[in-house]
């Protein structure tokens, strides 16, 4: 352990003295000031002495009215320089004798306004007025007034101020001379610490040392704990710059494009991936410079989606394109995530862009192969439905030709076959001509041709089938999507159940006058079946997940969700599986203008 000397309160002797002196001047000053105060205590004590003496030489001079006789009594304040003035009155206020120090004041005695009280002391600026009753023989018989200056006390202050300057200019002088010996030792390495210090501030060189006194004193002690803190600093600074670049070479080495933002937006960094993709410089994307590799027809909706979060200090989540350095645009996902301080302030935003191009073109075919898949199976149906009417229409033309009689009720029977055969037709053609731009649908005329199209299924499996939706229910969107909406529901529904099962199909309108949800429609397929397990609920929407192992492709509830969705809309699904109280509902909420916005 390092021991401190008391060598650097010696070269700091002249602050000591400095001190020293003050200290002695404010004890002086206090002294002083006592003095002053005793000093005047006496001036007035001596000052009502004299008064009484005088009234005691007086007391004949007023009982016979003499002024002379008290004029002479008087004459002895001649020798008190600082009295200006002094008059004897009698005990009516009455001026009988004065004495003044100016003689062109005999003109206007003063007159004492207090003549009839006891002894009273006045203190003024400069001078001080002293009222004593005479009194004999215990009667009142007249009053002494000295009016006094206070040059006593100002002749007094003026002596002790030249002491006081004295010992303030010696200590100044003695100060002043020891602090220049002590320069040399003292100042130039403060001065010189002072210096490093800024060098280190303003360079960030943590290699800088201070020079050190080679000795064990206070100074030596401060100039080696500041280079101990740089030592440190210095320690502290690799750190964080190897910290720096591993984060960099992370964030340079992911998938993504990575970007960090300010509260206010503007986006500072980039990691390689961007530049490397997008083909811009630091220069080009600083602030709001991303918006030049947005879509412009799409920025719009980016910039408002944007500004909101950053309003309201909530996560960004979007889906847009991005184009690349060749200009070629590719789809992203983008999440920006606020990071909060301890208050909850949002200080910066981080976000990254994940291409998901190859991801949504993937999604896409396996839509398509969804669609082949279900335009086998609803073929199949179809198959089915016609197969009867056309076994009706062959037999009936049989008939026809060995019973010429009933050639006309036969060939009357066919032809509502045949107007069967084409209804159906008719409906099916409704899958698969759609219209690029929603229109207004009718929900109920839609369910009955899809409900039409199952009839022979149902019919097989003897289900009851109850229908509880009226006429004029009525959204816009495209039909084809909604009919295969329905249609693979009800297709589930059928297979679930068993032989003499139920199934209800509700359709009924949301007014939408709670304030969350739209207006629009909610459509619910309830059947009896085995239901769904809850494990099972959390996965079927998932693609290629299946609970008919032989016939499922695991796409049918997949796909269906993506066209609610597209629609803006919500498909929920609730079940039970408990032992003789099964069931299964999915319920379909489409909002009335679902394309808008």
């Amino acid at each position: 352990m390092i021991k401190i000397r008391d060598s650097l309160s010696k070269k700091l002797t002249a602050m000591n003295l400095l001190v020293s002196g003050g200290v002695l001047l404010l004890a002086s000053t206090v002294l002083i000031a006592y003095d002053i105060v005793t000093f005047r205590a006496d001036l007035v004590t001596n000052t009502s002495i004299q008064a009484q003496i005088i009234g005691s030489n007086a007391v004949s001079a007023l009982i016979f009215s003499d002024p002379r006789s008290a004029e002479n009594t008087l004459s002895a304040l001649r020798a008190s320089r600082h009295i200006e003035y002094a008059g004897i009155y009698d005990a009516n206020g009455t001026f009988l004798a004065g004495y003044w120090r100016e003689t062109e004041s005999h003109a206007s005695p003063p007159v004492p306004s207090r003549t009839n009280r006891d002894s009273f002391f006045s203190l003024k600026y400069d001078q001080f007025d002293l009222i004593e009753p005479i009194i004999f023989q215990g009667k009142r018989v007249g009053t002494v007034y000295i009016r006094s200056d206070l040059g006593a006390i100002f002749d007094r202050l003026r002596r002790y101020a030249a002491i006081l300057l004295a010992i303030l200019g010696a200590s100044l002088i003695a100060a002043l001379l020891l602090s220049r010996i002590s320069q040399r030792s003292v100042s130039q390495p403060i001065l010189q610490l002072a210096e490093t210090a800024r060098q280190v501030s303003r360079e960030k060189d943590y290699f800088v040392r201070a020079e050190g006194t080679g000795g064990h004193d206070e100074v030596a002690v401060l100039i080696n704990s500041f280079n101990d803190m740089i030592a440190e600093i210095q320690k502290r600074d690799m750190a964080l710059q190897e910290s720096e670049r591993q984060f960099r070479t992370l964030a340079d080495s992911i998938p993504q494009l990575a970007w960090m933002g300010a509260p206010d937006g503007n986006l500072f960094w980039y990691n390689l991936r961007w530049y490397e993709y997008t083909g811009t410089s630091e220069e080009q994307m600083v602030g709001w410079g991303w918006e030049s590799v947005h879509d412009p027809e799409i920025l719009p909706q980016v910039l408002e989606k944007w500004k909101a979060s950053i309003r309201t200090g909530r996560a960004f989540n979007m889906i847009f394109p991005l184009r690349a350095a060749d200009g070629t645009f590719r789809d992203f996902l983008t999440m920006a995530l606020p990071i909060r301080d301890d208050q909850g302030k949002v200080v910066r935003w981080f976000g990254t862009n994940t291409d998901i191009t190859e991801q949504r073109r993937s999604e896409e075919a396996l839509r398509q192969s969804e669609k082949l898949a279900a335009t086998g199976r609803l073929a199949a149906s179809i198959a089915h439905e016609i197969n009867n009417p056309l076994e009706s229409v062959t037999n009936l033309i049989y008939l026809a030709r060995r019973q010429p009689a009933e050639v006309g009720k036969y060939l009357g029977m066919a032809d509502q076959e045949l107007d069967r055969i084409a209804q159906i037709t008719r409906n099916t053609l409704g899958f698969y001509r759609d219209t690029d731009s929603p229109k207004e649908v009718d929900i109920s005329k839609i369910l009955e041709e899809v409900l039409t199209l199952y009839a022979r299924k149902v019919k097989f499996k003897n289900i009851h089938l109850r229908p509880e939706y009226g006429a004029g229910i009525k959204i816009d969107a495209h039909p084809g999507e909604i009919r295969q909406i329905f249609a693979n529901l009800v297709a589930n529904a059928i297979e679930a159940l068993s032989e003499n099962g139920s199934l209800i199909v509700r359709a009924s309108q949301v007014s939408g006058r709670d304030g969350i949800t739209p207006p629009g429609v909610r459509v619910t397929f309830l059947d009896n079946g085995n239901g769904i397990t809850p494990a099972q609920q959390k996965r079927i929407f998932e693609p290629f997940f299946t609970t008919k192992k032989d016939v499922g492709t695991g796409l049918g509830l997949w796909l269906t969700l993506n066209l609610v969705e597209k629609h803006h809309g919500s498909l929920k699904v609730r079940s039970s599986v408990r032992p003789g109280w099964t069931w299964t509902a999915f319920s379909v909420f489409l909002p009335k203008h679902p394309l808008q916005g």
